[in-house]
C-alpha cells in the first residue's frame, strides 16, 4: 500500500513538472501564421494574391499592407514557427524558409520542414543592425495549385 501511494505521488510530480516545462516553452515561441484565399492566388508563383500574414503571441507587427511587406518584431532567442493554412481550413505546407537579405538571424541559410511535416521552425540566434531586417523567402505548397513564393520581414532586438 505504501509502495503504490510513493508511485502514484510520484507519478503526480512527473505529470506536474511536465506540464510546466510545456507551457513555459510556448512563452518563448511565435507563431508566423500564412492564410491563403485558393480563390484569389493567380497564376503567377512569385507574386500570390489572397496572401496574409499574422504573428501570435510575443511578436509585434511592424508592417502588415500585404504579404509581401509584413514585418514583425521579435526578441533575439525566440521559436518561431510559420504554419499555413487555407481560408478554407485546409493546411498549407510551408516547405522552405530561405535567407534572402539583410542580417541573417538563424545560423543556417536554408530552413526545411521536417519530412513529413507541414511547418517550420527555428530559434532566431542574432540581432539585425540597423535598417538590416531579415528579408527571408517563403516556399509554400497549396493543394492542387503548385508552388508560390513570398517574401516577408523580421527584425530583431
Amino acid at each position: 500500500m505504501k509502495t503504490q501511494n510513493q508511485l502514484r505521488s510520484l507519478f503526480c510530480f512527473v505529470f506536474l513538472l511536465i506540464s510546466i516545462s510545456l507551457f513555459s516553452q510556448k512563452d518563448n515561441s511565435v507563431d508566423i501564421i500564412l492564410t491563403v484565399d485558393v480563390s484569389q492566388l493567380g497564376d503567377d508563383p512569385n507574386d500570390p494574391g489572397g496572401c496574409t500574414f499574422m504573428a501570435e503571441p510575443n511578436a509585434v507587427v511592424l508592417e502588415n499592407l500585404n504579404a509581401k511587406d509584413f514585418t514583425i518584431g521579435v526578441e533575439s532567442g525566440k521559436k518561431l514557427k510559420w504554419i499555413g493554412r487555407t481560408t478554407d481550413g485546409d493546411v498549407v505546407k510551408i516547405l522552405k524558409i530561405y535567407y534572402l537579405s539583410g542580417t541573417n538571424i538563424f545560423n543556417k541559410s536554408n530552413l526545411r520542414r521536417c519530412l513529413f511535416g507541414k511547418k517550420v521552425r527555428n530559434k532566431v540566434r542574432r540581432s539585425t543592425e540597423a535598417n538590416m531586417d531579415y528579408t527571408y523567402g517563403v516556399k509554400f505548397k497549396v493543394k492542387k495549385k503548385g508552388r508560390y513564393y513570398l517574401d516577408p520581414k523580421i527584425r530583431v532586438e
